[in-house]
């Protein structure tokens, strides 16, 4: 008899999951299933199916971050009795490749997989099934579509299981996920399908719409003010003279850069070309501005405001040196000495001291770490409330080590409140997350789900959204519903036909 590696007294049996299991132990598989109703227990029936039929054999799991792939090694540690080792960036090359050699389970990121890859480090002829968690990102030139077509060419008995809460919002890009991971076959299952549903906890949605004040809605004019001052000087040098300033956005603009920085690297010099590339530049900073003193907070519009006035590009000098910049900054710090502030930092507060306690644990959500900063400044003196940072590699930020530490203490109640940046939105299971704060909507479905993903795992939960009246918030947290709605009818009519995609063409199995 086969061995088996579960342990299944700490497992419960749930039917929708041993029946995603019999579809998608032979078949490569995209499994579509809600945040909190056991992902990664399909993965580790199919892993255990795969090496008890390849005797000898090893599967490699692959997520997007440090953390989560933490994460996916202690459920694994916990429920079965695999050997299990780490390849990450941080280990030298030589140690994983002792990792690979001496454990049947691996689990890393997909870009450590691509460069052993690419440097012969890893053979993945021995391993029987890849497992790719938040398979939504498999599109592009993204790592897990060349892993994937390096597993496929190398394994002598391959199997992919991908699994994601968000596929996407339109077939295109299921369509696209499918082709590049070689997918033969689709599981979806909803929140609302009779043997799921039993499991699903309840959440509670809130939106608080805030008014921003008198005194920032002025500024906000002056700021609009800069912006349409230079739209105007594009058009003196002859740039979309002809175009309506209606019809002038963020999108635009981004195009009219990408085309003059090609004029630039091919040669072009041209006065027009130059002004282009130097007025585009400050109306996208600005641009950048107005959004983050309508939607973040005065302190954070001061403080990008501060690093124009440091820079050192053309773009932040001209900026800089206009009397109207001077005189915004100057109000900025009038209004900050005054107190005057957005209403979501207070609303954050009042939240907080009327739902938390001891007891309880809460994430709040926001797009940049500045405000992650100013966020953690305004709750630390709060009691009863233990804030911290959560951050991304990059830029001075924390380490993957450092991340992996930081949700061990918010799980164990070091800390009671987490403040994210992205970095929590995607596959972060912690326990019992009783309360979400979204300081900000996001116009991304996926992430929209993802951060809702976070609470009420095995608690009711409650979320708030905070939208800024007037403001590109308002519009965000529309066009995420729309692309919700439209993912969820996207995915029902999947699973009344999954021969949308499969009988089509589109899909290349490699089985």
């Amino acid at each position: 008899m086969a061995e088996d590696f579960i342990r299944h007294e700490l497992i419960e049996s749930r039917d929708y999951q041993n029946n995603i299991f019999e579809s998608a132990k032979d078949k490569n598989t995209l499994v579509v299933l809600p945040t909190g109703l056991g992902k990664t227990i399909i993965s580790i029936m199919v892993v255990n199916y795969r090496l008890s039929k390849y005797e000898g054999s090893k599967a490699l799991i692959l997520a997007p971050t440090k953390p989560l792939i933490e994460q996916h090694y202690r459920t694994f540690s916990r429920l079965t009795k695999f050997s299990l080792g780490i390849a990450s960036g941080e280990i030298p090359p030589e140690k994983r490749r002792l990792e690979y050699d001496a454990h049947q389970v691996i689990f890393a990121t997909p870009q450590t997989i691509e460069n052993d890859i690419s440097t012969s480090n890893i053979d993945l002829s021995n391993f029987s099934v890849l497992v790719v968690d938040e398979a939504h990102h498999s599109i592009g030139n993204y790592s897990y579509v060349n892993v994937a077509k390096a597993f496929y060419g190398s394994s002598k008995f391959p199997n992919l299981l991908a699994l994601t809460a968000s596929p996407a919002s339109d077939m295109a890009k299921i369509k696209a996920i499918c082709k590049n991971l070689g997918i033969s076959n689709i599981e979806m299952k909803s929140e609302i399908d009779e043997d799921v549903s039993k499991y699903v906890k309840s959440k509670l949605m809130e939106e608080i719409k805030v008014t921003l004040p008198p005194e920032i809605l002025d500024l906000l004019v002056k700021v609009k003010g800069l912006i349409d001052q230079n739209i105007s000087d594009l058009k003196e040098v002859g740039i979309m003279k002809d175009v309506s300033a209606s019809k002038i956005n963020r999108r635009l603009i981004l195009q009219l850069q990408s085309e003059f920085r090609k004029k630039m690297a091919s040669g072009d010099r041209k006065f027009y070309v130059i002004r282009g590339v130097i007025i585009t530049s400050k109306i996208l900073k600005l641009y950048h501005a107005y959004d983050l003193l309508a939607i973040e907070s005065l302190e954070a519009f001061r403080n990008f405001m501060g690093k124009i006035v440091s820079g050192k590009a053309k773009s932040d000098k001209e900026i800089a040196k206009l009397e109207e910049t001077k005189y915004i900054i100057e109000m900025a710090d009038h209004l900050l000495e005054r107190g005057i502030e957005t209403p979501k930092l207070a609303e954050v507060e009042r939240i907080l001291r009327e739902k938390m306690d001891k007891s309880k644990r809460c994430i709040v959500f926001t797009q940049y770490r500045d405000t992650v900063d100013i966020i953690f400044k305004h709750l630390k003196h709060i009691e009863g409330i233990s804030p911290v940072r959560f951050i991304g590699q990059g830029n001075g930020g924390l380490s993957q080590r450092e991340q992996v530490e930081i949700i061990r203490d918010f799980e164990s109640g070091v800390y009671n409140v987490l403040i994210a940046t992205s970095v929590a939105e995607e596959g972060i299971s912690i326990k019992d997350v009783d309360v979400a704060i979204f300081y900000e909507a996001v116009p991304s479905a996926i992430r929209s789900i993802q951060r809702r993903g976070r609470v009420g795992r095995f608690n009711v939960g409650t979320v708030y959204i905070l939208i800024t009246a007037g403001t590109n918030d308002e519009g965000y947290y529309w066009v995420s519903k729309r692309r919700e709605k439209a993912m969820r009818k996207l995915v029902e009519g999947l699973k009344k036909d999954k021969n949308m995609i499969i009988n089509d063409g589109t899909l290349n199995p490699f089985t």
